[in-house]
């Protein structure tokens, strides 16, 4: 019967949003028509947030694995590795005598700004 219970309640809810509080209200109801025992009550409570718990590491471990493939099938870097090209750059520039570069603003208007018209900012 517990195990019964128990899979219709993960089906029934879905086992990633299954909080404490939502699991303690269904699980009492059968309590209170005398379907289940509070022993088994606690029991299942406890069962199903495992669960829960396991289902949600699941699915963050599934989005990290398909980040990180994504992420390599485009061929972006990770902060790492950036950082640790701009400290290489950083030495070379320390070794040719440069000064630092000015900042770079990226302007997010894809247009240029010989196109716009200096008096409205439009082409």
């Amino acid at each position: 019967m517990l195990d019964v219970v128990r899979k219709a309640l993960l089906a029934g809810l879905g086992a990633l949003t299954l909080t404490k509080e939502r699991a303690e209200s269904l699980v009492d109801e059968l309590v209170k028509k005398g379907e289940m025992s509070k022993e088994d009550a606690s029991k299942i409570v406890s069962e199903l947030l495992e669960k829960s718990k396991e289902q949600r590491e699941v699915v963050a471990d599934t989005i990290k694995t398909e980040f990180h493939r994504v992420r390599n099938d485009f061929g972006f870097v990770t902060r790492k590795e950036y950082e640790a090209l701009e400290a290489r750059i950083a030495k070379i520039e320390e070794k040719l005598g440069m000064s630092t570069p000015p900042e770079v603003v990226i302007d997010a208007d894809p247009q240029s700004k010989e196109d716009k018209d200096p008096e409205s900012g439009q082409s």
